[in-house]
C-alpha cells in the first residue's frame, strides 16, 4: 500500500513548482529524505490564532499557545499522523513557526519535515529549502 505523507500548512498550500520541488526531496525510492511516501497531501490548519495584546505581548506562554493550536492541528486531521513524521510549510508569520513545530511534536512524536519558501533576503537554491527537524532534534 503506498504511504501518503501529509502535508499541513496554515497560509497558503505549496503551488505546484513547490510541490515538484518537495516531491522531489520526499517521495519515491530516489527522494534524499527517504520518508516511504510515495504522495503527498495537503492539509489546511485552521487559523484561529490567539491575538496579542495593544503592545504586542501575548497572555500565554509559547507553550501554553502551543498547546492551543495542537487543537487546530487536531481539526486538521494530524491524529491521522500520529507516530509519523510529517511535513509543515512555514507561514508567513514566523513567530508562529515555532509554536507550530512544538506541537506538531507534540501530536505526532516527531520534528516535522520543514519546508521553508524563499522570502527577501534569503539566497535559497530553487527559492526553497527542506529540513529534517527530527533528525537535527534527536541529533542534540
Amino acid at each position: 500500500m503506498a504511504r501518503i505523507l501529509s502535508c499541513y500548512y496554515l497560509d497558503a498550500p505549496l503551488s505546484d513548482a513547490e510541490l515538484d520541488f518537495v516531491a522531489g526531496i520526499l517521495l519515491g525510492p530516489w527522494a534524499r529524505f527517504r520518508t516511504g511516501a510515495s504522495s503527498l497531501s495537503q492539509k489546511r490548519v485552521p487559523a484561529v490564532l490567539p491575538m496579542p495584546d495593544e503592545h504586542g505581548r501575548y497572555d500565554q506562554t509559547r507553550e501554553e499557545r502551543a498547546r492551543t493550536i495542537c487543537a487546530n492541528l487536531r481539526h486538521a486531521g494530524i491524529g491521522q499522523d500520529n507516530g509519523r513524521q510529517v511535513v509543515w510549510v512555514v507561514p508567513h508569520e514566523h513567530d508562529w513557526d515555532a509554536i507550530f513545530q512544538f506541537a506538531i511534536r507534540t501530536e505526532t512524536g516527531y520534528g516535522p519535515y520543514v519546508v521553508q519558501r524563499a522570502t527577501d533576503g534569503m539566497d535559497m537554491q530553487q527559492g526553497m529549502r527542506i529540513i529534517d527537524t527530527h533528525m537535527l532534534l534527536s541529533r542534540l
